[in-house]
């Protein structure tokens, strides 16, 4: 997901429909597959509503719940006892720079997300496998 503009959250969060696919891909070939969002919060409105995130990933990490923020350090540590992972098993794609050191620390590989081709090309390198349709 990119925010480019915290006012207002809804209409700002716009989910790149490739890389969710990309995601997809990787879950239906077996991948465990998280959602680590640092949280807008929802009130007075949950930009997360209709997302389905319970359905469509393994794992849902929404920071508010934990009341702490990527970068801090521990919040990694807890997503990766969520996804039942350790860190050199995973891959972090996130689209804030400050936030894939502490990624980096526990053993996880990490994408920068700039431009969707390039995030799901990285992926698929990281990942072994094509997440995309081939045109």
């Amino acid at each position: 997901m990119t925010l480019k503009n915290p006012e207002p959250p809804s209409q700002d969060l716009h989910p790149q429909p490739s890389v969710i696919a990309a995601a997809q891909a990787a879950r239906a070939a077996g991948i465990r597959v998280g959602i680590f969002s640092n949280s807008l919060g929802t009130e007075p409105y949950d930009v997360y509503a209709g997302y389905d995130f319970d359905r469509l990933y393994d794992t849902v990490l929404i920071s508010e719940h934990y009341k702490m923020r990527k970068p801090d350090p521990e919040i990694y540590s807890i997503m990766l006892d969520l996804m039942e992972l350790p860190g050199e098993a995973c891959v972090f794609v996130d689209d804030t720079a400050r936030n894939l050191a502490p990624a980096e620390n526990v053993g996880i590989a990490t994408i920068l997300a700039e431009e969707p081709a390039g995030t799901i090309a990285r992926m698929e390198a990281l990942l072994g496998i094509p997440l995309h349709p081939k045109s």
